[in-house]
């Protein structure tokens, strides 16, 4: 079944791209829309092999299972680390992020305000 699912959606991802070539040789979508739906095309393609791949690796899980080796445990206190500094590190960029913006003043306007790019064309690179 999962063999056919995965067809499937890799016909539906071709028939979107054909789909999406049509509407833009007709004019009816503009150029600017099209990177949003390729993207989804592309996705869809993607979803297919990726699901192909799932149920070969499933099928060689059941086979493993069947010969009795012994399953490989998860090193949890690695992870627990893992998911400890992602957690702090995220913290730290939101709080950071929330702290240089001026108060009254959306995240809109304060990228609007922003001299970087000014800074950065205003030298000749040597």
């Amino acid at each position: 079944m999962n063999a056919r699912l995965s067809r499937q959606m890799t016909l539906l991802g071709i028939c979107a791209m054909a789909f999406y070539g049509i509407m833009l040789g007709t004019g009816v979508f503009s150029v600017d829309i099209m990177p949003q739906f390729i993207i989804s095309a592309v996705i869809f393609l993607s979803s297919g092999k990726i699901m192909r791949k799932a149920a070969s690796c499933m099928v060689r899980d059941e086979e493993e299972k069947t010969e009795d080796r012994p399953k490989r445990e998860a090193d949890w206190p690695w992870l627990t680390g893992l998911l400890n500094w992602t957690a702090a590190f995220l913290v730290v960029g939101l709080m950071a992020i929330l702290l240089m913006k001026p108060m009254g003043v959306s995240f809109t306007e304060a990228l609007q305000v922003t001299s970087a790019p000014d800074q950065f064309f205003a030298h000749t690179v040597p």
